[in-house]
């Protein structure tokens, strides 16, 4: 009882460092943009990019989980992450650099994430979704850390401090897990061949439907934190932090929700709701309805991702032979979002950008409304 506990403490301290090394580059993006002198497109790939890799490392992850078991895919992803944003103290001098040393942390994510609803529900069993969405909050609680503290670290000492604070922190993170992070119990070797696996994955229709539900939440969030500091030019940092803070009890809340009441119909008014709080963002409003629809947009926003994740896992077809595979299909296709969605908007005037979003939330409703429940 105590050791599942403490493997959940270590997984949440590790993913929430990556979210806040990840995102205390958001705030930054106007600045980034004027020292390299480049535009919304070129600095939102510094926030997307990471997606990109999580398409392509998802899948040798998942081989990973499968035959080894979770806490070696972690491992492996944990050396990116140190690796990638330990080295953005030294590779900064150009976008290029800065953008590889992004890159290399990228690498890293798809090793963790695919890892972290296999290992929850090793510990967990029936209560996994509990457990899975708990453990994903540290993430979105990591990505309001990160943005909140990168501008007052800027201001005290310069974007190279936020490089060294975010770096200790990524190289902490990964000896506690390190330490506590393991596996249940002897780990299987066998796993399901690639086509048998996928034809098994697939014998749900969900399967279709459930990796695009997390294509259009990551990249819309991933766009709309891209997006805000634009829209509110003074404070626009914050809004971030508690827009992701709200997506931090959304991920954590609503598995207990849709357990309660039903996955289809929580799940379809949480996606309504975020498409209703995104709409304040049109106009030119005070900052306070700012603030307090962000944090209701993120709760609603994320308040799925953990659930589609944990439905994917456990549809028909799914078991211990194959579950790295489904995790790697949802991973993978979730994180092409990310790597894409972002950048689309950086195209954009700030009124296009923000129905290119409404057009995402819209999507991502209808997608809910189709899932056979």
């Amino acid at each position: 009882m105590k050791n599942k506990w403490i493997v959940l403490a270590a997984f949440w301290i590790l993913i929430f460092s990556y979210g806040a090394n990840w995102f205390a580059i958001a705030p930054l993006l106007p600045d980034l943009e004027g020292k390299y002198g480049i535009g919304g497109a070129q600095s939102h790939l510094l926030l997307s990019i990471i997606g990109l890799f999580v398409i392509f490392f998802a899948w040798p992850a998942g081989n990973v989980v499968d035959k080894k078991g979770p806490r070696l895919s972690v491992f492996i992803g944990s050396l990116f992450m140190v690796m990638g944003f330990g080295s953005r103290t030294l590779l900064n001098e150009s976008y290029l650099e800065l953008l590889f040393a992004t890159s290399l942390a990228g690498m890293g994510f798809a090793w963790i994430l695919v890892a972290l609803a296999p290992q929850m529900i090793q510990w967990f069993e029936k209560k996994a979704s509990l457990a899975i969405g708990l453990t994903s909050s540290g993430l979105f609680i990591g990505f309001g850390i990160g943005s909140v503290l990168a501008p007052y670290i800027k201001n005290y000492g310069g974007i190279d401090a936020v490089y060294n604070f975010f770096a200790i922190l990524a190289i902490v993170s990964f000896l506690i897990y390190l330490i506590f992070g393991r596996d249940k119990g002897i780990i299987r070797k066998e796993k399901a061949k690639f086509m048998e696996g996928m034809k098994n994955i697939f014998s749900s229709k969900n399967a279709l439907v459930y990796p695009f539900i997390g294509f259009f939440i990551i990249g819309t969030t991933l766009s709309a934190s891209a997006l805000i500091p634009k829209i509110i030019e003074t404070g626009g940092g914050n809004v971030i932090s508690i827009m992701v803070f709200g997506c931090a009890i959304g991920a954590f809340t609503y598995p207990y929700v849709a357990r309660k009441y039903g996955i289809k119909k929580v799940a379809m008014i949480a996606a309504l709701l975020s498409l209703l709080f995104w709409i304040p963002f049109y106009f030119d409003i005070k900052y306070s309805i700012y603030f307090v629809a962000a944090f209701l947009f993120g709760i609603f926003l994320q308040a799925t991702w953990p659930i589609a994740l944990h439905c994917q896992e456990t549809e028909r077809g799914v078991n211990e032979k194959n579950e790295g595979m489904a995790a790697s299909l949802y991973i993978s296709i979730s994180n092409m979002g990310g790597a894409i969605l972002p950048v689309i908007i950086g195209y954009f005037s700030l009124k296009n950008g923000f129905l290119a979003i409404l057009a995402y939330l819209l999507i991502f409703l209808v997608l809910w409304i189709i899932v056979r429940k």
